[in-house]
């Protein structure tokens, strides 16, 4: 999704403006986006939810299967809409991210990133990130508190992850589908193992229950059964029957609970 990860700088990037999302063909050829913790219970319903191992963190994340191989989405329309009524928040956050700021001390810095290379970004036409001194604009500031929020959103989303991992809750998951005469496969993720969950001590058990896990345990599991909507592959010329979402910039996360 992103091609040209750079931090934002007043003095680089004063012309700088961002075209509000018109449509999700910058995420046509993404086949997974990261969920938060949060988003699991509204995802479960849409999108296949699967773990996979990240070493940054030394844990898992959860993902949104969105397409059966690299490059498919089978969630965007020919038209650029988005064939579902919930879209990851990290994808509604395009093209602005958080990336780690260089810098000594212990205190863990991050700055506001844009993908320069996105279509969305314009020196002529959108809205302005910085005013003619150089400040943030409101909707650079409208952009810098969604990815806090987010960023809110993943520090618990690491937390639920250990809290898995330590208790040994995750197996590998093999992804295979038949599509016409094609096998298709994707590598690399994991499940919740429900007969370890089911085996657990009532005391361990009861811990994952009192941190408010076990409802976004049971919404991935549920969310297994979303396989067979990645199975036709992206639509063609006929909109599927499932409800579009209209693309929107910096939306709230109010119904990602």
């Amino acid at each position: 999704m992103f091609r040209e990860l750079v931090a934002l700088n007043s003095k680089r990037h004063a012309a700088l403006r961002v075209r509000p999302q018109a449509s999700f063909e910058f995420v046509r050829g993404v086949h997974m986006a990261a969920l938060m913790q949060a988003e699991l219970v509204r995802a479960a319903s849409i999108y296949p939810i699967v773990f996979v191992e990240d070493p940054a963190i030394d844990s898992f994340r959860p993902m949104a299967l969105l397409g059966l191989r690299e490059g498919e989405n089978v969630y965007v329309d020919t038209d650029g809409s988005w064939l579902a009524s919930y879209v990851p928040a990290v994808i509604r956050a395009y093209p602005f991210a958080l990336a780690r700021a260089a810098g000594e001390g212990e205190a863990e810095r991050f700055a506001v990133c844009i993908d320069a290379a996105s279509e969305l970004v314009s020196l002529t036409e959108g809205a302005r990130l910085f005013d003619a001194h150089g400040a943030p604009t409101e909707a650079l500031e409208q952009a810098r508190q969604w990815l806090q929020q987010i960023r809110d959103m993943q520090l618990r989303t690491d937390e639920f992850c250990r809290a898995l991992a330590a208790r040994n809750l995750f197996t590998p998951f093999a992804v295979r589908a038949r599509r016409g005469d094609e096998t298709l496969e994707v590598d690399g993720c994991y499940v919740i193992n429900e007969e370890r969950l089911d085996g657990l001590p009532d005391a361990k058990l009861f811990e994952l229950r009192r941190e408010g896990w076990l409802s976004s345990i049971y919404a991935h599991l549920v969310s297994l059964q979303q396989f067979e909507r990645l199975e036709d592959g992206p639509p063609e010329d006929d909109p599927d029957a499932i409800e579009p979402a209209h693309a929107a910039g910096s939306a709230p996360i109010s119904n990602a609970s």
